[in-house]
């Protein structure tokens, strides 16, 4: 009968998924930038949230001990338990978020006495010998180094500061070239 029968293609052709890869590539360049930033602003609110709630510990142990000697933070476990300790065996390391060890913190908070820079908490020789003042700094992780993650500073002599100057230490007066408050 003379009826031929129509073979109809669907698909895509190279250049509508090459057209589909470049709106996708330039999605992924603008948000891959965007998440990075935000991730770091989250760590670097965390860290600032658990020194303030660190302060908040501080005092409460000043007003009981009339002195800062002696203090150790509040641990809070996964499971919900709490204990007292530091996260490492200098007695001066705090690891954010709470939970997290050296291989895979954000930030690491350094707490020392302020005059002395040693540990506030108790040692087999007994305390550190000031205790009158402290000094807390949080430094990023390494894989946060190269964006713009800071330095952050807390002490009880009102110091609040925060810089991306990495040579600060927790001997340190303040946050160094380019600080800000926070």
């Amino acid at each position: 009968m003379g009826m031929k029968a129509s073979k109809q293609h669907s698909g895509f052709t190279l250049i509508e998924l090459m057209i589909v890869i470049m709106i996708v590539a330039v999605l992924a360049a603008i948000a891959v930038p965007s998440y990075r930033q935000y991730v770091v602003r989250n760590a670097e609110a965390q860290a600032q949230a658990s020194m303030q709630q660190l302060q908040i510990e501080l005092n409460r142990w000043r007003a009981s001990a009339l002195t800062y000697k002696g203090f150790v933070p509040k641990k809070q476990a996964s499971d919900g338990t709490a204990s007292y300790g530091y996260d490492a065996t200098d007695n001066k390391t705090i690891y954010v978020p709470r939970g997290s060890d050296s291989t895979n913190y954000s930030y690491v908070i350094t707490l020392v006495d302020a005059s002395t820079g040693n540990t506030l908490a108790p040692t087999s020789t007994g305390y550190s010998t000031a205790g009158s003042s402290w000094r807390m700094l949080a430094k990023p992780n390494a894989s946060f180094e190269s964006s713009d993650a800071h330095i952050i500073m807390i002490s009880s002599t009102g110091v609040r500061c925060k810089s991306k100057d990495r040579t600060v230490t927790s001997t340190d007066d303040d946050c160094g070239t380019g600080q800000k408050e926070w």
